[in-house]
């Protein structure tokens, strides 16, 4: 029997405006912030979690008290609350501390013997080439797939390249530079038909795009709380498909991935029978307590609302750069985009994104693109800011 978290439905939290949650991020106050993309704001849940974790720990020191009624707790509290945004079991989750070590343990877990080949784009977040360029030690060889456009890969690529030589598929559901959307499922369908393993890195599309995992059909999935979620920066979760658990004996692992953890058993390694197995070691308490404050907001708000509101803004966000004749280098069909613009502003991106940050405008670049992304308590009126600083420095 599955033991899925259900979606929350609170009635007062749907009736509530979206407005309204500014008041949840103090910077919002002070900043036009449109940085989401890249690291979510903190808000005042957050930081009523984490100051009641350090109150306890203060308080009570004794660790038993701190890790069994409070950390632990908490922890798996995460668990289902990120299970329910992604529409798998608690079980099927395991906690670790970013995405590069989500993927290195299951790299680990993995024999390329017979079939050698990872297929990545070159549009993917860099860490995950950099996780898969280190197995070539274990006889990883990478096929990398090119784009077009500078914005898109398209579908036929992967047509193309998964066959019976291919281990594993990398994908990312929403390309991090153009916010391109993939056809995260038909990839990972089509590496199932082939034999080869999918796995999902989501880090820019979860929160604001609808998921469910077990429908999009991949055998691993990882995303965390830094950007969208609002949680900030130390923790991640890795999803592994329910029938490979008993399969999966990672070589990068520790005393939490074990089924007995606090036997203090030296001597022998039994992996945890559910997803824990691909957990590590002593986990980043902190982190945890930061994690459950954007987790609620955006499980109150919904996938669902806040994309169609995402819409709406980068809309706006386009509509400004062609007034302001600026490149758009992100997909303007609103089906086919996460919820960064990427805005073409010439060599002088990094400069011109630190004299925005002085006049309180926050964005990020990549290359010679400003990213401009704005989240469901953002307005227009931000957006318009952004782009009339902008022009005073262009």
């Amino acid at each position: 029997m599955s033991n899925r978290s259900p979606r929350r439905s609170t009635p007062t939290a749907v009736e509530r405006s979206l407005e309204s949650y500014r008041d949840e991020f103090p910077v919002l106050a002070r900043k036009t912030y449109l940085i989401s993309a890249s690291l979510g704001p903190i808000s005042g849940r957050s930081r009523s979690y984490l100051d009641g974790y350090l109150d306890v720990w203060a308080d009570e020191g004794a660790p038993d008290i701190v890790w069994m009624e409070h950390i632990f707790p908490r922890m798996a509290s995460v668990k289902r609350s990120f299970a329910a945004l992604a529409g798998c079991d608690p079980d099927e989750i395991a906690i670790t501390t970013n995405i590069s070590i989500a993927i290195s343990t299951v790299a680990s877990c993995l024999d390329f013997s017979g079939r050698p080949k990872v297929i990545l784009s070159e549009l993917d977040f860099p860490t995950d080439g950099h996780v898969w360029l280190a197995q070539r030690i274990r006889g990883v060889e990478i096929e990398w797939l090119r784009s077009l456009d500078g914005l898109t890969i398209p579908l036929e690529e992967y047509e193309r390249a998964i066959d019976d030589r291919t281990a594993l598929v990398m994908v990312n559901r929403v390309l991090y530079r153009s916010s391109a959307i993939t056809d995260a499922k038909e990839i990972c369908r089509l590496a199932r038909e082939r034999g080869a393993y999918s796995f999902v890195d989501d880090y820019h599309g979860i929160g604001i795009l609808p998921l469910d995992v077990h429908d999009l059909g991949c055998d691993f999935y990882t995303s965390g709380t830094l950007k969208w979620l609002c949680g900030g920066p130390g923790l991640a979760f890795l999803y592994a498909r329910r029938e490979l658990l008993p399969t999966l004996e990672p070589q990068v692992t520790g005393w939490f991935a074990t089924e007995e953890p606090f036997s203090f058993d030296t001597e022998h390694l039994t992996y945890h029978p559910s997803a824990r197995r691909l957990e590590h070691g002593t986990p980043p308490a902190p982190a945890v307590f930061l994690a459950q404050g954007g987790l609620d907001i955006i499980s109150e708000v919904t996938p669902e609302r806040i994309r169609a509101r995402q819409g709406e803004l980068t809309d706006h966000v386009i509509a400004r750069a062609d007034e302001a004749g600026l490149a758009v280098r992100t997909p303007r069909d609103r089906s086919a985009r996460g919820g960064v613009v990427n805005v073409g502003v010439g060599p002088e991106a990094q400069k011109l994104c630190h004299a925005l940050l002085d006049r309180d405008v926050s964005t990020d670049f990549r290359g010679d693109g400003l990213r401009i992304s704005p989240h469901f308590f953002n307005t227009e009126a931000d957006i318009d800011r952004c782009f009339e600083e902008l022009r005073a420095l262009l």
